[in-house]
C-alpha cells in the first residue's frame, strides 16, 4: 500500500512543479503620441535613419540598440537608408530610475493537494493521500527599478534644413520590476514600443511581453 502512496505523492509535487515553472513576462506602460498639426502619420514603407546620441557614455551599447530598432523598422517593411535619403529620422533615449525598497506581505494560509480513490460496493471507499504546504505570513523588502525608453520619430526633409523639426510620433514605454539589467530589459521595451509605432495611443496603454516572444528572441540571436 504505501508504493501506490509514494507514487500518487510524486505526482502531485510533479504536477505542482511543473505549474509554477511559467516564462518571465514583462508589464509594460506605453504611450504613444501624434501631432495634430503635422501633414499626415508616418507613411507606410517610409524610410528611416537611425540617429545616435554621440555624448553617450557606452556608445557601444547605443550601437546595439541602434542595430535593434534597425531590425524592427525592417521588419514593419520600413528601409533603413542614409542621413541624405531618409524620409524621417528616429532618435531615441533609454535610462533607468534609482532602485527604490518596497515591502512585500505574505498572509498565512495552508494550501493542500488531495488525491484519493474509492470503490466497492456499499460505499466502502479506499484510501486516500494528500500533500499540504504550508505558507506563514511574512513582509519581505524587494527592490524595484523603473526603466524606460522614448522613441521620437520626425520628419527628414525639415530636419535636414533646418536641424530641427516638430515630431510626427513619439513613443514612451515604461516598466518597473526587479531586473537592474538595463541590457536585458531593452529588448521588451523595445519590442512594446514598436506594437504601437506610428500610432496615437490616446492614454498608456498595457503590453504584456514574455521572454518566448518571437520578436525578443529575434533582437537577441
Amino acid at each position: 500500500m504505501q508504493k501506490p502512496i509514494r507514487f500518487l505523492a510524486m505526482i502531485v509535487v510533479g504536477l505542482c512543479l511543473s505549474g509554477c515553472s511559467t516564462a518571465a513576462t514583462f508589464t509594460i506602460k506605453v504611450n504613444g503620441y501624434t501631432d495634430p498639426g503635422t501633414p499626415g502619420l508616418i507613411k507606410p514603407g517610409g524610410s528611416f535613419y537611425v540617429i545616435e546620441n554621440q555624448e553617450v557614455k557606452n556608445p557601444l551599447l547605443e550601437k546595439e540598440i541602434n542595430g535593434k530598432i534597425t531590425k524592427l523598422l525592417e521588419t514593419r517593411g520600413h528601409a533603413v537608408t542614409t542621413f541624405e535619403k531618409a524620409d524621417y529620422y528616429l532618435m531615441f533615449a533609454y535610462g533607468m530610475g534609482e532602485p527604490r525598497s518596497v515591502n512585500v506581505t505574505t498572509p498565512d494560509y495552508y494550501g493542500g493537494f488531495g488525491w484519493g480513490w474509492g470503490g466497492g460496493y456499499g460505499g466502502w471507499g479506499g484510501p486516500a493521500v494528500s500533500i499540504g504546504i504550508p505558507w506563514g505570513g511574512s513582509a519581505d523588502s524587494t527592490t524595484l527599478y523603473d526603466r524606460r525608453l522614448l522613441i521620437k520619430v520626425v520628419e527628414g526633409s525639415a530636419y535636414r534644413t533646418q536641424k530641427t523639426s516638430p515630431p510626427v510620433w513619439v513613443g514612451e514605454a515604461h516598466s518597473v520590476g526587479t531586473s537592474s539589467d538595463l541590457r536585458l530589459v531593452l529588448n521588451y521595451l523595445l519590442v512594446a514600443d514598436f506594437k504601437e509605432f506610428g500610432k496615437n495611443t490616446g492614454k498608456a496603454v498595457t503590453v504584456e511581453i514574455n521572454e518566448n516572444n518571437p520578436e525578443v528572441y529575434s533582437l537577441t540571436h
